[in-house]
């Protein structure tokens, strides 16, 4: 389902647009306002009422500074994007493999990697992971992403709510 509010558009199940436009709603003047101060606003939103839709402000998403921090303290915590799963070799041998293993990158922090912060899609998450596996990678790719810039300084400013949540990754990644 999607509902338009003026510059503002919401996707997702019946349920969760009702909610999305209910809290929105709540905001007095969210079109009257500079895009770059309704995106924080949007985002606190999402992340206060643990929106599930989709929000996008002119046709750009919205991120959940609390759905990506989440996700990033996950992979802090076991040091890899991916645990390798292991492929059976007959009845007593197996071998390692990232096919079969356990993503601790979520899809949502992927999307938010590959169209925000100026990252190639690899072809897919396992992709993505397989070119940065470790928490060290992913500092690296926040210092110098595939354009060769700083991540902080490719995102425009308008683009407000990814700007926070790069300031807080670079944060929990300990970069200066």
């Amino acid at each position: 389902m999607q509902k338009d509010l003026g510059k503002i558009t919401i996707l997702g199940t019946k349920k969760e647009v009702e909610e999305a436009v209910k809290i929105l709603k709540t905001v007095p003047d969210l079109n009257e306002i500079p895009e770059a101060e309704a995106r924080l606003y949007i985002q606190d939103a999402i992340d206060s009422h643990n929106l599930k839709a989709t929000i996008m402000y002119d046709g750009n998403t919205v991120w959940s500074r609390k759905r990506i921090l989440r996700n990033l303290r996950r992979i802090i915590k076991a040091g890899v994007l991916g645990y390798a799963g292991y492929t059976p070799i007959g009845s007593m041998l197996r071998i390692p493999s990232m096919e079969r293993g356990k993503m601790i990158l979520s899809d949502y922090f992927y999307k938010f990697l590959c169209l925000q912060c100026g990252s190639i899609a690899h072809y897919n998450k396992a992709g993505w992971v397989a070119e940065y596996h470790t928490v060290e990678d992913l500092r690296d790719f926040f210092l110098g992403n595939e354009l060769g810039k700083r991540v902080s300084e490719y995102i425009p400013s308008w683009k407000t709510d990814a700007k926070r949540i790069v300031a807080d990754i670079e944060k929990e990644l300990k970069i200066t």
